[in-house]
């Protein structure tokens, strides 16, 4: 039987977090000081706005993980099996898109159909809105018929993830269009939509580690 201790896995995780916002805040003011591309060919390593890199493995493990503990939750709330399934099928999902960046190529797809400029500049928001909208609409008396506390803090880890995922993601989006992705203020931008997104993430798994908490596989109550 494997034991998962919640203030272990949050410390780690929000460490991992920390450590990596750092390094790529420290690579990108040294990037717009020096202003010479040719001396960084380690950015996209740890630049968060790339794909399939350090931060990008991340990521994925986030969503993961958090697949994995709505799975968990299905299994031992068998009335309401469902919905935790249903949730745990869509991190899994998203989980894969942040290393097969379907997002993207969903986003050519649905270039075709609309102006891609302005805050539509990337528009697979547009697609990923809708599906956020969904599930809005299928889980919101489910989630709104749990304790209030509980209902509340889900809907905190939901606003910090939206703000990056979407907000900032808008906005970056505007900037990238009018003066191109090597815009500091667009640097801005992406580095707090992903940290807010990383970290959304986090509070959302210390809500289900705190969900699982008496559950006797998987799990140590050792946050006490």
């Amino acid at each position: 039987m494997v034991t998962i201790k919640r203030k272990s896995v949050l410390r780690f995780f929000i460490f991992s977090a920390i450590v990596l916002i750092f390094i790529h805040i420290v690579i990108a003011v040294k990037y717009y000081i020096v202003g010479d591309p040719d001396k960084f060919d380690f950015i996209p390593m740890f630049d968060l706005d790339r794909e399939q890199n350090i931060p990008t493995l991340f990521s994925s493990l986030l969503f993961i993980f958090n697949a994995l503990f709505f799975w968990l939750l299905g299994k031992y709330r068998q009335d309401e099996r469902k919905y935790w399934y249903g949730l745990a099928g869509v991190f899994a999902f998203l989980s894969f898109d942040e290393s097969a960046t379907i997002h993207e190529k969903l986003g050519d797809l649905t270039e075709q159909f609309v102006d891609a400029s302005g805050i539509l500049y990337y528009p697979w928001v547009i697609s990923y809105s809708l599906l956020v909208l969904l599930l809005v609409v299928l889980y919101f008396r489910f989630f709104y018929h749990m304790p209030k506390k509980l209902f509340h803090r889900f809907v905190l880890a939901a606003v910090i993830f939206l703000t990056g995922a979407v907000g900032f993601e808008l906005l970056g989006a505007q900037e990238a269009d009018l003066y191109g992705t090597d815009s500091p203020l667009y640097t801005i931008y992406y580095t707090i939509e992903e940290s807010l997104e990383m970290f959304g993430l986090i509070y959302l798994m210390g809500i289900l580690l705190d969900m699982l908490d008496g559950k006797q596989i998987l799990f140590s109550s050792a946050h006490r």
